[in-house]
């Protein structure tokens, strides 16, 4: 694979090997194209796509393609979108869960994306110039009908992310109401303008914290803050109104009429998650038992402390607005292990929403 991803930074998309090299025709208007197909496997297929909202070369997606599909089906196929966290990539998935065991017998295809490290699903500020990267008008509205047109994708989706991607998940739902079936939003930094009070993380931390991981400058994201996180005067709200346009609890009312599922733990890692996938091809149903709703946050998982404190206040938000979502606050940290127990505990409620 990183052979190939090199090769793709040299070598003019014409030249690949004819196995290798996806359809560089593009629509009017719709600059994305794929310039690599590599099939992972009987159904697990990684498309290299090249697109200039992406500020690369390439960005890779992972699909996991459902029984009897091909490039010629006379059908469509509905959609589970997953998306990455902070440092992740397409193969995060299916790397750290079950997700190729969990779909095998679902009529659905699962689509992975690769962003970046710090994208926040966002399209960047960039000091008021815009610009590339612009990830949210690269995954909705060029590899989304990329898809579409191309690779059987149906119109009927769900998305589903962790942390950074719990953030996109939501933030996808409200920002286009009706494209996206349900929603659901794992250990989700869900509340960029959390503030903590009790000497933890706040959500512009974790920001500048991400953008580290891509070597950026974290104004770059959203611009600043303002009041009161890096100012002390409350007229002093610099971009403050672009972090609440990508907040998913700022926009919380436009996710009403979406089926949402909200899980978290309270920075609490003693004992495990309490569940695995265990040695069959079918797991266990994760006990209901398990969403103890914790009062207060521990201490052991910092990160994991942000999030419960920016759940606490989403669910709060969704309570006030009289908007519906299934949740589960449980104790645990920021991790894989809890990450597929919530996956395989949503997973029902997703296809039920995409008829799969």
């Amino acid at each position: 694979m990183l052979a190939l991803l090199l090769a793709l930074l040299t070598v003019p998309a014409a030249s690949l090997p004819a196995n290798a090299a996806g359809n560089p025709a593009h629509t009017a208007g719709n600059p994305a194209r794929v310039v690599a197909e590599v099939p992972v496997g009987d159904r697990m297929l990684d498309l290299a796509i090249s697109s200039p909202e992406t500020d690369a070369p390439v960005k890779w997606v992972r699909l996991l393609l459902p029984k009897g599909w091909s490039k010629n089906a006379e059908r469509t196929w509905p959609v589970l979108w997953l998306l990455h966290g902070g440092g992740g990539n397409h193969k995060d998935w299916t790397d750290n869960t079950h997700v190729e065991q969990l779909a095998a017998n679902r009529d659905v295809l699962v689509v992975m994306p690769e962003t970046s490290g710090c994208s926040s699903y966002s399209n960047w500020y960039n000091y008021n110039n815009w610009g590339s990267p612009a990830w949210e008008t690269y995954l909705l509205d060029e590899l989304r009908p990329l898809l579409e047109r191309d690779y059987r994708a149906g119109t009927e989706r769900a998305v589903a992310g962790l942390s950074m991607g719990g953030l996109g998940a939501l933030k996808f739902a409200a920002a286009r109401p009706g494209l996206f079936r349900a929603a659901a939003s794992y250990s989700g930094a869900v509340h960029p303008l959390y503030r903590s009070t009790d000497g933890g993380f706040s959500g512009p931390d974790g920001v500048k914290l991400g953008a580290l991981t891509c070597l950026a400058d974290w104004k770059r994201v959203w611009g600043e803050p303002g009041y009161p996180f890096d100012t002390d005067n409350p007229a002093d709200l610099r971009q403050q109104w672009l972090w609440k346009r990508n907040s998913p609890l700022e926009q919380a009312a436009a996710l009403r009429g979406t089926p949402l599922y909200l899980s978290y733990g309270d920075g609490t890692t003693d004992g495990g998650p309490g569940w695995s996938w265990g040695n069959g091809d079918t797991p266990p149903a994760p006990s209901p038992a398990r969403c103890t709703d914790p009062p207060a946050h521990g201490t052991q998982d910092p990160v994991e402390r942000t999030v419960y404190g920016m759940n606490q206040q989403l669910r709060a938000k969704l309570g006030q607005l009289g908007i519906p979502a299934t949740v589960c606050a449980s104790k645990g940290g920021h991790t894989w292990p809890y990450w597929e127990r919530e996956l395989v505990a949503s997973f029902p409620m997703l296809m039920s929403a995409l008829g799969a």
